[in-house]
């Protein structure tokens, strides 16, 4: 990750998420305290239910839980998504207790251990993803073991994959998925052990792509592929995932993905794929989406501690930053640094000024914004960070020095409840 020092200007909530009222947050700070997220599950249900509406019926839409763990996230999400993306038995576990069957959920990550496996089977998790040769020896004994068959999907590593992704899970080498060009004996051998049950094929080439098109031809690519294996090996699938992948907009100069345009091609292409190939009359397409269900409808709000003005430079040092927020330092995936969109609740229309927006970590790391023309931010201001309801609490070092973690909030018909509390760190001793 290199920096970006250019001045950028401060920007309001991304054209895809909630315009959140300044009032509406001053309150709840007043109310429950800073740091706190804010998710506005109303606004991503109807944005949830805009993407399935076009889709067939044949299609469904798993939740990546590693993009947000709410519980109550989850209890909203329940029965409008098909089930659950996990990378873990945590998550398992966590969703078992958030409500869902273990049948509705697709059991992916490249380290899975034997244990997990094992629990993973017991509990009657729906398919695992295999994501190495050597998974699937590890996944076939462990199911034998136990007396049970294992159901499968295997996931491929694409030779090839659109650049518009921004982070390649795929094209190249990788610790995801067996690649494309070595899958021939892998997938023989699941064939062929009886304590494995191949229920499809399983690809996910990337994240963070904000170009239909690219998106489009990645599915159109991922059905070639899947078809012509299916050829090959006389296979009927029961499921095709085609993952995800689906990005946001945090950004100046970036723009949201139109759903009324891009799910409407999306299911015309799923039925166009499904009566052209004979062998996917009876399968399931499923979709990985994580980020685009939650990110966007996600707020982070801070209050300024002090403000530092030394060698030209003014820093507004918060009571919150990389321990809650770490994506927002641009060491998440982003090659350069670039700030977030940002807000001063407090005095929207104070003159702005340059400044850097700091957390209150003992490493330079802990900076949410650098060289931002922000409404000048004075000690006891609060400022919202937009466009975080993804990989913030759920991806952030929580226990870094010992700071309380964050109340997150849960806005669903209009009404805001606390959807997991503020903790000590003591809690974690």
């Amino acid at each position: 990750m290199t920096s970006d020092h250019e001045p950028q200007a401060a920007s309001s909530a991304p054209s895809s998420g909630p315009a959140w009222e300044g009032s509406q947050l001053t309150a709840l700070a007043a109310r429950h305290g800073t740091p706190f997220f804010l998710y506005d599950l109303d606004a991503a249900l109807a944005q949830l239910a805009r993407l399935v509406a076009p889709l067939p019926a044949t299609a469904s839409v798993l939740y990546a839980m590693k993009a947000n763990a709410n519980a109550r996230v989850l209890e909203l999400l329940r029965g409008r998504v098909g089930g659950l993306d996990v990378s873990s038995i945590g998550e398992v576990r966590l969703a078992c207790a958030a409500g869902y069957a273990p049948a509705t959920m697709s059991f992916a990550g490249p380290g899975k251990s034997d244990e997990e496996l094992r629990e993973a089977l017991q509990l009657g998790v729906g398919l695992i993803s295999v994501e190495s040769p050597g998974e699937l020896r590890r996944l076939g004994a462990v199911a034998r073991q136990l007396g049970r068959r294992a159901a499968i999907t295997l996931r491929i590593n694409p030779a090839h994959i659109p650049n518009a992704f921004m982070m390649k899970m795929g094209g190249q080498a990788s610790q995801f998925g067996i690649a494309e060009e070595e899958l021939e004996q892998p997938l023989r051998a699941a064939l062929a052990d009886p304590a494995l049950e191949l229920h499809g094929l399983h690809v996910y080439a990337g994240t963070q792509c904000l170009d239909a098109a690219a998106i489009l031809d990645n599915v159109r690519a991922t059905l070639t592929l899947v078809a012509r294996l299916a050829g090959e090996h006389e296979l009927a699938p029961r499921v095709v995932n085609l993952g995800g992948g689906f990005g946001i907009p945090y950004f100046a100069g970036q723009q949201a993905l139109e759903v009324e345009t891009l799910a409407p091609q999306l299911g015309e292409l799923l039925t166009q794929a499904q009566a052209a190939e004979p062998r996917f009359a009876a399968t399931r397409f499923v979709l990985e989406l994580g980020r685009y269900l939650i990110g966007p409808y996600g707020v982070y709000v801070a209050r300024v501690v002090e403000v530092k003005v030394t060698r030209g430079k003014r820093f507004a040092i918060l009571d919150g930053g990389m321990n809650h927020c770490f994506a927002a330092t641009g060491n998440f995936g982003q090659l350069v640094k670039k700030n977030y969109a940002v807000s001063n609740l407090t005095h929207p229309d104070a003159a702005p000024e340059r400044q850097e927006l700091v957390g209150p970590l003992c490493t330079p790391l802990d900076s949410l914004a650098r060289a931002i023309d922000l409404p000048r931010a004075e000690p006891g201001d609060l400022v919202a960070f937009h466009a975080c309801g993804a990989y913030t609490f759920s991806a952030s070092p929580l226990l870094f020095l010992g700071h309380d973690t964050p109340v997150e909030l849960v806005q669903h018909g209009g009404e805001v409840s606390v959807g997991r509390r503020r903790l000590a760190a003591t809690h974690f001793a």
